[in-house]
């Protein structure tokens, strides 16, 4: 028991002798994310007729910038053939003028969902 708190105590003081004696300040890097979700649930037979266009353009280093954009697409309903379309431009311009700045992180996550519904073929 007595190991564990030595241990202990000296991992503590480590990590608090660290933050001390680092020689750059930290700083965030910059972050360009979209996340999206595109669906269609319907009685059509065919294939979602679908495009989801994301550019990412980062120039020079970058510090503590965000941009980041959402949406979602979707059809309920109908037996024709469905049509999505989503075109998402981000920029990041110009540099930190400083050595803190770094690569633009950059995040896409945008899943394509089809679920075919025969309850819309169904005549009353």
């Amino acid at each position: 028991m007595n190991l564990n708190r030595l241990t202990f105590g000296l991992l503590s003081l480590i990590g608090f002798l660290s933050v001390f004696s680092a020689p750059r300040s930290v700083s965030a890097q910059c972050v360009q994310a979209d996340v999206s979700v595109q669906y269609n649930i319907s009685g059509s037979r065919q294939p979602t007729d679908r495009t989801n266009d994301v550019d990412f353009d980062s120039q020079g280093n970058c510090q503590g910038n965000v941009s980041v954009t959402t949406g979602v697409q979707g059809n309920e309903g109908g037996t024709g053939r469905v049509r999505q379309r989503r075109v998402v431009r981000h920029r990041f311009t110009g540099n930190s003028h400083n050595d803190l700045g770094g690569s633009t992180i950059q995040i896409q996550s945008n899943p394509a969902i089809d679920v075919y519904n025969p309850a819309d073929r169904l005549e009353y």
